[in-house]
């Protein structure tokens, strides 16, 4: 009898010792997003009262590196985290426009994105001189110059591909 009330009491005590250590994590962890009178957003960890808004954020976990990488000096691969990515999207999909009006926020990006997109085709093109680029002095050699002409036409490939896709992603986000 006396064995098992030994046992119990530590049993007890370390699980209401749990219960309490997430509530103290948890302490300091809100964010606050604040909006001035000029617009300008700023983040805090406390109410700064008038224009704050709370910010609704997932907790945050840490793993630590491999005990192998921190060893050897070196940098581990990045493991995928098997769906965080969609989670984490999710999550800032679901803020109201109140919090972040997130959909003007992107549109602006793609539209700075898509504005460099175009700016380097054009580069591109005028490099390119449709198929009959200058010869540098470096390719005295033909086949480096037929190699920078393939080059070229790839890159000229991609950045149409995502112009496209910025164009389509813009058209989607209007919507």
């Amino acid at each position: 009898m006396v064995k098992s009330s030994l046992i119990q009491y530590p049993l007890i005590v370390l699980l209401s010792g749990l219960l309490v250590v997430p509530k103290a994590y948890a302490k300091g962890t809100e964010m606050f997003v604040c909006t001035g009178a000029d617009g300008v957003r700023t983040y805090q960890n406390s109410d700064g009262g008038d224009g704050c808004v709370p910010l609704n954020l997932n907790p945050i976990t840490v793993v630590p590196a491999p005990r192998s990488a921190s060893k050897s000096g070196g940098i581990s691969d990045p493991v995928s985290a098997g769906g965080s990515g969609r989670r984490a999207t999710a999550a800032y999909d679901n803020r109201s426009a109140a919090d972040f009006n997130a959909k003007d926020d992107r549109m602006k990006i793609l539209q700075e994105e898509l504005r460099i997109e175009e700016s380097k085709l054009k580069s591109l093109q005028d490099e390119y001189k449709k198929g009959q680029p200058d010869r540098l002095g470096s390719e005295k050699n033909y086949q480096k110059y037929l190699d920078r002409v393939s080059r070229l036409e790839q890159e000229i490939m991609v950045t149409n591909d995502n112009i496209e896709i910025l164009k389509t992603e813009l058209i989607r986000l209007s919507k």
